[in-house]
């Protein structure tokens, strides 16, 4: 104690010493320019004239000053209202006015700040404002004078974040107050804002229209809005954030308690109150300001509401009694007649800051004026203003940051159940980082706090109920099996069905085959007739009707005729029918009859099923012999074995491999379906559509096509045999071949390890384009039986037509065809095998040309770039020569097109020089002598040209022509300009050597004339911009006829 006596003994002396100091200096005068908002404008009756009640504060705030502060210093404070309206224009206004009026620094205004706070930086003067909320003012490069004692929303934001952090309320419901004269929209979007700054969820953010201030049933004073909002939201939330009136957070609770949501605790809201927490009237943030004792419902509800508001002021009372009584005294004379009976006005908060920031301004002025920094200079005094800490009227200290913001004091408020009702201090919040410091424990409805989020979610998204599973189980299996059972009996019954309803079965009469003509031509064209003459046949084809209709006839058609095929140089023949519209490929069955019994039916079932991009479709059969065959999807460009015979079509890498691609992926697909095997994989069942997509063809149908003779024309035999070598040696040893005899049926079996070896042949005929085994294959009948008898080294088409190709062909095909059909690979093995021969390919042929083109494309579009950068590099250069040739106006008006017409001028100054000697030189020097010696001589000359306004028109040996003046105008300047430029000319003759004469000196003859010219382009090719006139013709005199070296 005696330490502390001491310190305030000592400081209590620095203080005297100081005012001693500046007593006996001169005495000053400061005027305080008071900006608020105390009338109305005549029409304007909604603007609530706040200065009315508040302005007793500043002539209280200024008496004070000067008495313990500005007064035993030698100085004065006074202050000078100015009268707002609430408008910012004239809130402008005045403020220019106060300065004009040269005031000491400015209180206020009331509502607006923005640009009032830059006029104050402008003129250097300190602005303290009690109410201004805009957060832009707190940049200090900006309103370097500015200051506020109004804490700002983002401080009782941080406040608000700080507590749903505590409680772990990261889940949360936004109500606010938006209304006329009460609008909280802009605190509610801070403190929504600093809420997502701490990864708060914000549920939903609704708006409520109109204050709401008490409960009554039965006269329904004023209805309760929270009704709608709480209805439409408690299934999405569990707790609210409520920014208006204390009175307006009472109807949310008791909102919520009508829809008993606060029984169980789960529910629970925190009110954001900005009227200063009064601790002496606790228990009306329970009854609303119309109502003297809360109803039980209402203390029910409130166990589950928090409030953050501005802390207490344990002297407030003392200093809104003193603000009634100064508003009835001048300069203000507001009277009110009701004070004499204890009926003063209701004091806001705003009265407080407004005391504070006259304190503000008086520190940081007494500050200035004891280091002599200056009384009128602003930002010394705002400097001193910022970063200190004041006590407030209202009791408690205050730290003004940095940036000349107040930060607040916020406290904690929920019900006590030790005192009497009403809201008491249940935590305080620190200012600079906000955190709750509990002042007792808080009694939670459900014993705990209330979770923001449900442990399963709002929907119960995040859990899975298990009720009633087990009383389900029983009986959900035996339903299950029933189903089952239903399930099968249905599909059993359903494939019975479409078994017997034959949807694959096309009566023969309903195919269009092409007439005799038609097939007369397109068998023409196989012979060399051209692509015309076919499209011809095919257009008379529709013209007469598409086709025969009666007697059923057939014919060959070549597919290089068609006219969507751009495909001209195949000699490729199918027999092609019209059904419904569509082409199809017919494959006749040579069968005399046909039982279709259940088996048939099950396998054109399946064919018909069959769906993939690399599959050829099945569309359906004809079974009345004669005519028995099957129906198929049609492919305009024939066959691989057409392609590969066809030497005009080059086989590229990327054309082998789009193409095995689509062979493996069929086989994969044949290979998993009912089918499990193709039987028949070779060239010609590899059939390529319009887009190069490779479709297989003729597998399956075994039982359909079981009996089938053999082909009885030769080609059709010979073509039947050839295919065999297609088969594996185990199909071949099974149908006979291995011994000696000739085998004509076709056998139908085979497996997928057949299906493989069928494939290395295949792969290993696009690879080499000479056959399956070569083009020193024996004889078919000798293959297959060579193929057939087992043989310790089997016999195999040659590797050696593939030793220019990828090493994992010659692999993949030395694994393909092995006697033993085990250890013969899948074909997904395959797929892996040739990776290497689509890397960085697209899926299929087509797309892979898509591509190429692309790429073409985007190398084109860069040449055309850097072709038209070297143009324009081009026309640069060339505009450059023209403009060196011609004047720049005319070369820029022949640029653009433009004739250029002849000009006069009234008055020019023409320079004409020549060489003395040069005729007696130039018989003495050779040729290249004198061109070298006039090159160095007009170089020079050109350089000096360049720092005068003169135009070089013309050197005709040793004459040199300038004139000034032209094309562009220069008044009279021309003469001076061309006399100077002469005699820079002379001066550089007398330092000029003659390369090849360096002892000789040069000599220079000049004349100048000033006068009227004509001036313009001549000719067409090799223009020249030439001067005409007596002025030329004179200038040429004197030079002619004047002294050397001299003008």
């Amino acid at each position: 104690m005696e330490i502390l006596r001491g310190i305030t003994v000592k400081i209590h002396l620095c203080w005297f010493i100081l005012i001693v100091s500046l007593t006996g200096s001169t005495g000053e005068k400061f005027t305080l320019g008071y900006l608020t908002g105390s009338q109305r404008r005549p029409g304007d009756f909604s603007y609530s004239k706040p200065g009315r009640v508040i302005s007793g504060a500043i002539s209280m705030a200024v008496d004070e000053v000067n008495k313990e502060l500005l007064g035993p210093m030698g100085h004065s404070l006074d202050f000078v209202v100015a009268e707002t309206y609430g408008q910012e224009e004239v809130s402008i206004r005045q403020v220019a006015a106060l300065w004009a009026a040269n005031v000491s620094a400015f209180i206020g205004p009331q509502e607006t700040c923005v640009h009032e706070g830059r006029m104050a930086a402008a003129f250097n003067l300190p602005m303290i404002s009690y109410f201004c909320r805009d957060v832009a003012s707190s940049d200090k490069r900006v309103y370097a004078t500015f200051a506020r004692t109004r804490p700002s929303d983002i401080d009782i934001s941080r406040s608000v974040a700080a507590v749903l952090t505590h409680f772990n309320f990261m889940h949360v419901a936004f109500v606010y107050l938006k209304a006329q004269n009460h609008d909280f929209s802009r605190l509610a979007r801070a403190i929504i804002q600093a809420a997502r700054e701490k990864q708060i969820s914000v549920r939903t953010v609704q708006v409520y229209r109109q204050p709401y201030y008490y409960e009554n049933r039965k006269e329904n004073f004023s209805r309760n809005p929270f009704l709608d909002i709480v209805r439409d939201t408690y299934k999405d939330t569990r707790i609210y954030v409520s920014v208006g009136y204390y009175h307006d957070h009472i109807g949310l609770m008791l909102a919520l308690d009508a829809m008993q949501l606060l029984d169980s605790g789960e529910y629970a809201a925190i009110g954001v109150d900005v009227e200063k927490y009064e601790s002496e009237q606790a228990i009306r943030y329970l009854t609303g300001p119309l109502q003297r004792e809360p109803s039980p419902r209402t203390l029910r509800a409130l166990r589950s509401y928090l409030a953050v508001a501005p802390s207490p002021a344990p002297s407030y009372p003392a200093f809104a009694a003193e603000v009634n009584r100064r508003l009835q005294m001048p300069p203000f004379n507001f009277p009110n007649p009701l004070l004499s009976f204890g009926g003063g006005k209701v004091i806001p908060v705003e009265a407080a800051w407004l005391h504070d920031a006259v304190w503000v301004y008086a520190r940081g002025l007494a500050a200035a004026l004891s280091t002599g920094e200056g009384s009128r200079d602003g930002r010394a005094i705002a400097a001193r203003m910022r970063n200190n800490t004041y006590r407030s009227v209202m009791g408690y200290w205050i730290h003004m940051d940095e940036n000349g913001d107040a930060e607040g004091n916020y406290t904690l408020l929920s019900i006590d159940a030790t005192k009497p009702p009403g809201l008491y201090p249940l935590a305080v919040l620190h200012k600079s980082s906000p955190e709750v410091r509990f002042l007792r424990e808080l009694q939670w409805p459900g014993g705990q706090v209330p979770l923001s989020e449900p442990p399963c979610g709002f929907r119960g998204e995040k859990c899975v109920s298990h009720i009633g599973a087990w009383a389900l189980g029983a009986s959900g299996g035996t339903l299950a099996l029933l189903a089952l059972a239903a399930l099968a009996l249905y599909r059993g019954w359903r494939y019975e069905q479409e078994l017997d309803s034959l949807l694959w079965k096309i009566d023969f009469r309903d195919l269009h085959l092409p007439d005799d003509e038609h097939r007369g031509n397109k068998l023409n064209s196989s012979a060399g007739a051209n692509i015309n003459s076919s499209n011809n046949a095919a257009g008379n084809n529709e013209k007469n009707g598409g086709g025969s209709t009666g007697g059923v006839r057939s014919s060959q058609v070549s597919l290089s005729s068609n006219p969507d095929l751009d495909f001209r140089y195949s000699a490729i023949f199918t027999e092609v029918a019209f059904y419904r519209g569509r082409l199809l490929a017919v494959k006749r069955v040579r069968r005399h009859h046909i039982d279709i019994n259940r088996e048939i039916k099950k396998e054109l079932k399946i064919m018909r099923d069959l769906q993939h991009d690399n599959v050829n479709g099945f569309v359906g059969a004809c079974t009345e012999p004669p005519n028995v065959c099957a129906l198929s999807e049609y492919c305009t460009r024939g066959s691989l074995k057409d392609i590969l015979e066809n030497d005009d079509i080059k086989l590229d890498n990327m054309f082998i491999a789009s193409l095995v691609g689509d062979i493996i992926r069929g086989m994969i697909f044949i290979h998993e379906s009912p089918l499990q095997y193709h039987g028949a994989l070779r060239p010609s069942n590899c059939l390529v559509d319009a887009r190069w997509v490779v479709k297989l063809a003729d597998f399956g149908l075994n039982e359909f096509r079981r009996g089938e003779l053999p082909p009885s024309d030769p080609n059709g035999l010979r073509s039947h045999i050839d295919n065999l070598v297609y088969l594996s040696p185990e199909l071949l040893r099974s149908a006979g071949w291995g011994k000696d005899g000739f085998i004509l049926e076709d056998s139908r079996h085979g497996s997928p390890a057949s299906d493989v070896y069928a494939f290395a042949l295949v792969l290993y005929e696009m690879h080499s384009r000479r056959g399956p085994f070569g083009a020193d294959a024996p004889p078919t009948p000798t293959l297959l039986r060579r193929l057939a008898i087992p043989d310790p080294t089997p016999y195999r088409p040659p590797l050696d037509a593939l030793a220019g190709r990828f090493d994992c062909v010659r692999e993949c095909c030395s694994e393909c065809w092995a006697e033993d059909p085990v250890a013969r690979p899948d074909f997904k093995a395959i797929r892996t095998r040739l990776r290497p021969l689509r890397k960085g390919m697209k899926p299929n042929i087509f797309d892979n040309m898509i591509a190429m083109m692309e790429k073409y494309a985007n190398n084109l579009e860069a040449l055309v770039d850097e072709r038209t950068d070297q143009l324009q590099e081009e026309k640069k250069k060339t505009e450059a020569l023209l403009e060196e040739m011609l004047p720049a106006p005319v070369a820029e008006q022949l640029k653009r097109g433009r004739r250029v017409l002849p000009e006069s001028y009234d008055s020019v100054t023409i320079y004409f020089s020549d060489i003395v000697g040069f005729t007696a030189m130039s018989a003495e020097s050779t040729p290249l002598q004198v061109v070298d010696f006039l090159n160095d001589l007009y170089t020079c000359f050109d350089s000096i040209l360049e720092n005068f306004d003169v135009y070089k028109v013309e050197t005709i040996g040793d004459a040199y022509m300038v004139v000034s003046g032209l094309p562009i105008r220069n008044g009279i300047t021309h003469a001076g300009e061309v006399a100077s430029m002469a005699l820079a000319l002379l001066a550089a003759t007398r330092a000029f050597r003659v390369r090849h004469r360096p002892d000789q000196r040069l000599l220079l003859r000049v004349g100048l004339h000033s006068g009227p010219v004509c001036a313009g382009v001549v000719g067409l090719k090799m223009p020249r911009y030439c001067l005409f006139g007596d002025t030329v013709n004179t200038a040429s005199r004197f030079e002619s006829t004047g002294a050397r070296k001299c003008l």
